[in-house]
């Protein structure tokens, strides 16, 4: 089935795509990439501005590498209203089910980037890795002004005004960095088109108990945040928080964009997106805890301390002040990281004793590390 009529881009030309009935309501999504069972699954989830056109200018390049799937949430773009409360981590498992995806790497631009985290607690054996844009993460309360800038922006659809309040999110210095007619006439275009997106309020989602932040530790995938450096305070905060409870999680900060990094920089966040994957897809060798054993102790980086633990049967960097970094063994003497092109070799001496530990930089500087404690 095509997509409804009057539903508009923003990049290129959207999908025909399907309609996916799920309680009453009827969703619209569409896939790709379906002509190889051996690629990645991707689900990307869209904000709470535009429905999942915002996702046109990356869609191409990924449907040519993996199996993706996008849907509108219930009252944006083709898809129908809730009349009822709702699970929203249900809609996207039943999405999923639908393409027959058993498991994907979830990207999630703001409140979409809520609903990943919420899926990835709900559904962890269907999430093989996170890709977060600005995200949203529930329980975390806005601050004031983040609730003031919104309700200013809407206050012309008080009075049925959709044209003016389109045109005051278009015009949002959060949303669109600097200069960049492109993307605004984009968003405002969008908005005008689909003025049904600007009435969702999400008073019929229920939430998570206990809420999402309390257990952001319990999310134990790869997980990729990047911000634009124009977005609003609030999301650095969310980001933040994601960064410091999720294990396996790195905060990136993107000059010269705002919240939809996906509409000002798709290019970039495709090429981002393929090396993440990449990471998150490399193998790993299986060492016991005695071979890991042996690189435990202190090293020094600088004039820092850093002290590798062993911790689930994989060896944990740790730097005060710093998240935790973990560490993947590519060989008894080679690691990697899931989230960041760096990479951390040991060198021994002749009787076989740990001295040096390498960190391999992703723009090719190498730092040695002295071992401080015996084996």
């Amino acid at each position: 089935m095509c997509a409804g009529a009057g539903a508009q881009t923003i990049q290129g030309s959207t999908p025909a795509g399907n309609f996916l009935d799920v309680g009453g309501v009827k969703l619209w999504y569409a896939e790709c990439g379906t002509e190889n069972s051996s690629r990645a699954g991707v689900v990307l989830l869209h904000d709470g501005l535009v429905h999942s056109v915002t996702w046109d200018g990356v869609w191409t390049p990924l449907c040519a590498k993996y199996h993706v799937v996008r849907y509108d949430r219930r009252g944006y773009g083709r898809s129908q209203s809730s009349k009822d409360p709702f699970v929203p981590e249900d809609d996207l498992y039943k999405i999923m089910q639908r393409v027959h995806m058993d498991r994907a790497i979830i990207v999630g631009n703001s409140s979409g980037g809520g609903l990943a985290l919420d899926f990835a607690l709900t559904h962890p054996e269907m999430t093989q890795a996170l890709f977060l844009i600005g995200p949203v993460v529930h329980g975390m309360a806005s601050s004031d002004y983040f609730n003031e800038r919104g309700n200013q922006n809407s206050a012309p659809s008080g009075h049925g005004d959709m044209e003016a309040t389109a045109r005051n999110w278009s015009r949002d210095r959060f949303l669109v960095a600097g200069d960049d007619p492109r993307a605004r006439k984009q968003l405002y275009d969008t908005l005008v088109q689909n003025p049904q997106n600007l009435k969702v309020a999400g008073e019929l989602e229920i939430r998570p108990s206990p809420p999402t932040v309390m257990r952001l530790s319990q999310i134990r995938v790869p997980t990729l945040v990047v911000v634009g450096d124009a977005d609003i305070a609030d999301v650095f905060a969310y980001s933040g928080a994601v960064e410091a409870a999720v294990p396996l999680a790195s905060f990136e900060v993107w000059k010269d964009t705002g919240h939809l990094i996906q509409i000002q920089r798709p290019a970039e966040l495709v090429s981002r997106f393929n090396r993440f994957v990449s990471l998150i897809e490399r193998q790993e060798v299986s060492l016991s805890d005695g071979q890991l054993g042996v690189y435990v102790g202190s090293y020094k980086l600088f004039g820092r301390l850093g002290t590798l633990i062993l911790n689930d049967h994989h060896l944990v960097l740790e730097f005060p002040g710093d998240p935790y970094y973990w560490l993947f063994a590519a060989s008894e003497t080679r690691f990697f990281l899931r989230t960041d092109e760096t990479e951390i070799e040991f060198r021994k001496d002749v009787s076989g004793k740990v001295v040096e530990m390498s960190i391999y930089n992703s723009d090719g500087s190498v730092v040695r590390c002295p071992r401080l404690t015996p084996e």
